[in-house]
């Protein structure tokens, strides 16, 4: 993947370290006012579901990156390196295909929102939505990288006794 990859990545990465600081600095806050101070903070659940919600798609994205998601080929490794291949490719189609939708989707979901927002901080709802169309949207571009490379036959190792493909 080229620079401009890279660095989307890594800005990601940032992003979700910087996310995740949040949310144990605004937990130990919210812990200490509430048991220490005896004045809890009300706006801390509404602030905590809305990064926790951002998190949860950039860790998506960035695993997706690097092929990270949980995937079984116990069986796919057992079939000639050509196979597996198609069935990459297969894969990578369907994964473009479902995180299109969802992020279409998401986006709608979003754009519907609307002036609907959260009851203490009031952060529309629109920007707490968009994580799904930009997760989506995100990884479904790395998988389209993923479908190149897997096209090409980039990553498979070829077995002893097997022809390369």
């Amino acid at each position: 993947m080229g620079k401009v990859l890279q660095s989307l990545g890594a800005l990601n990465d940032l992003v979700a370290r910087l996310g995740a600081i949040a949310v144990v600095a605004i937990m130990v806050v919210a812990v200490f006012m509430r048991y220490i101070v005896g004045a809890p903070l009300q706006w801390v659940e509404e602030l905590l579901i809305a990064i926790f919600i951002w998190l949860i798609m950039l860790g998506a994205v960035s695993s997706m990156r690097v092929r990270g998601h949980v995937s079984i080929d116990a069986v796919t490794n057992l079939l000639p390196l050509s196979v597996q291949r198609r069935i990459a490719v297969f894969v990578d189609i369907v994964s473009i295909f479902s995180l299109v939708t969802l992020g279409w989707l998401g986006l709608e979901l979003s754009l519907n929102a609307g002036g609907k927002i959260t009851s203490i901080l009031q952060i529309p709802y629109k920007y707490i939505d968009l994580a799904v169309p930009v997760g989506c949207f995100w990884m479904a571009m790395y998988v389209c990288f993923h479908l190149v490379a897997d096209m090409r036959g980039e990553g498979f190792t070829v077995k002893d006794g097997e022809e390369k493909a």
